[in-house]
């Protein structure tokens, strides 16, 4: 039980599941570009029709759910060691936000593996919703404004790592050389997407008017009419899940149990 919660063994097995997800979104939206738009219950709709599609469905259930205690972790207790300046601070704040999203794509693929299909797809656009619920919140329009703010920040330190290709320190040295590429253009890509979702939710934010978020799905369905930028992204998300595949292995992480860690920052 102990090693479930360490920090290493939840990275690792939600860098798989983040893999199959963007990989298969990236695949879909280059070859079935309206079933795209329904971003994440494309990929859960797909691999349900697979033979043994519950089963993966169910794994990858766990490892989004793994991914999101860890990126929890790295905002709680930075795990990571971003350090307490305005830098390190926004990059936790990030995490935060991203473990919400990563726990809500694990809850979307639990509907579909527990054969709830129809009212999963009801909900293909969950960030819209999600965001209306939260501008019905007495100063909801702030949290979705805080939660804009940190995809806009994250768009940018994803732009600095596939410009820079400093993800690299965090790999270990006998990761395939195909790595940094493959990082940097899907980093590339993850920036593109993070900075419309960003922008939407600042826009809903302003205009406290759900309708204005995207989500990936979301994202994808307005590129769709720039051609050249569309295709880039796709394959940028395609490659950014073969990156993320390769992190289940060769990313560096500390074997830390998350539970003692943050029990520790907040005795």
């Amino acid at each position: 039980m102990a090693k479930m919660t360490r920090a290493d063994v939840l990275a690792k097995a939600g860098y798989a599941a983040r893999g199959v997800v963007y990989g298969l979104l990236g695949w879909l939206a280059l070859g079935t570009r309206g079933k795209a738009d329904e971003g994440q219950n494309a990929v859960f709709d797909m691999v349900q029709d697979m033979p043994g599609g519950g089963v993966v469905l169910t794994l990858l259930v766990i490892g989004l759910v793994a991914y999101g205690v860890y990126k929890l972790a790295s905002a709680a207790v930075d795990l990571e060691r971003h350090g307490q300046d305005a830098k390190g601070l926004a990059v936790r704040a990030g995490a935060g936000f991203g473990a919400l999203a990563y726990l809500a794509m694990a809850w979307a693929a639990a509907k579909f593996a527990l054969g709830y299909r129809h009212y999963a797809s009801e909900g293909a656009h969950g960030g819209a919703d999600m965001a209306g619920g939260v501008l019905g919140w007495p100063l909801g329009w702030v949290l979705v404004g805080l939660a804009g703010a940190a995809f806009l920040a994250a768009a940018v330190f994803q732009a600095i790592g596939a410009a820079t290709g400093k993800f690299m320190k965090r790999m270990a040295p006998d990761a395939p050389r195909a790595t940094e590429a493959l990082g940097r253009a899907g980093l590339a890509a993850r920036a593109v997407v993070f900075a419309l979702v960003g922008w939407s939710l600042l826009r809903s934010a302003w205009l406290v008017r759900h309708a204005e978020v995207r989500d990936l799905g979301g994202v994808l369905a307005h590129l769709r009419g720039h051609e050249t930028v569309y295709l880039a992204v796709a394959a940028g998300l395609l490659l950014f899940g073969l990156f993320s595949l390769i992190c289940a292995k060769y990313r560096v992480v500390p074997a830390i149990d998350v539970v003692h860690a943050t029990r520790r920052r907040f005795n």
